[in-house]
């Protein structure tokens, strides 16, 4: 409760500043964050190496930086969306898709939003939300600390989404929705264990992945695209989407997995630095080769 009532206290104040003032924040914090304490740097530099085997060791270190300031900028960010108003939102974030996603719209099916963990996917899950006029739905993991648990999914439903408990989203699906509706997946975290994954390559190593994507698409015969946020300059991204299938249930298997996966994958290696490097995304290691 009192770490609750300190964060709140300085985070809603910082809020209020202008996203200029922020920025100058954001680069003490990546002085801190990146040359005093070094936060993750060895997990950062595994990844980007094993990724990009051909990169020069030079153009490792400046992928490594950039990210940095990203990760620093993505902090600031997250923070300032506490007040961040939804004119405010739409103007930095305008979604350049919009005439597309309306075209899905009208077909009146469940549509499932796919995406990774790049650039300022907090910013592009809200933005969505106000793209339409209809339910839209956001997988998460709860918070242990009930007050910042209770902090946070208030600010991610400010603007209208609603938001399901990972762990009992095969309950909730279990059941027609009572609308149509868009439903958001954050695919690229590191499952825990092999069980319902598939495993492909992705940035040179193998990976395994999530079909939760792809499971619910077909359970719902949901369009699925793929959604990620380009960053103009500091404080100013187009969203984009892209429709990567139509109709999951005549896909073969895994193939909707696999499409996403090589989505994501492009846009990284078009802005290497926009991905989160210091998670540890593969921890997870093949046993049964045969699987």
């Amino acid at each position: 409760m009192i770490g609750f009532a300190l964060f709140y206290l300085f985070a809603i104040p910082l809020s209020l500043l202008p996203l200029r003032i922020l920025y100058m924040l954001s680069d003490v914090l990546y002085v801190i964050v990146y040359r005093i304490v070094g936060y993750r740097k060895a997990i950062v530099r595994s990844n980007l190496k094993q990724s990009f085997p051909t990169k020069t060791a030079t153009e490792l270190v400046t992928i490594e930086q950039a990210y940095y300031h990203n990760l620093c900028d993505w902090i600031i960010e997250a923070i300032k969306l506490f007040t961040l108003s939804k004119e405010e939102l739409m103007q930095r974030m305008p979604f350049k898709d919009q005439a597309l996603y309306d075209e899905l719209l009208k077909q009146k099916r469940h549509i499932i939003l796919a995406a990774g963990h790049f650039n300022n996917f907090e910013w592009a899950a809200q933005r969505i939300t106000l793209a339409g006029d209809f339910d839209t739905y956001g997988l998460y993991t709860p918070l242990s600390n009930r007050y910042f648990n209770r902090f946070i999914s208030k600010n991610r439903t400010r603007f209208g989404a609603k938001l399901i408990v990972a762990k009992e989203v095969s309950n909730v699906l279990s059941q027609p929705l009572p609308k149509q509706s868009a439903l958001g997946f954050v695919f690229d975290q590191s499952p825990r264990k092999e069980s319902k994954v598939y495993w492909t390559e992705f940035l040179n190593q193998e990976t395994a992945c999530f079909t939760g994507v792809e499971r619910y698409a077909i359970k719902l015969n949901a369009q699925v695209v793929f959604l990620y946020p380009v960053k103009i300059k500091r404080g100013q991204f187009e969203l984009h989407m892209k429709l990567i299938c139509d109709e999951p249930q005549l896909t073969h298997p895994f193939a909707i997995t696999e499409a996403h996966t090589r989505s994501l994958e492009k846009i990284i290696q078009q802005y290497p630095e926009a991905w989160m490097w210091s998670h540890k995304r593969w921890k997870l290691k093949r046993e049964n080769k045969n699987f």
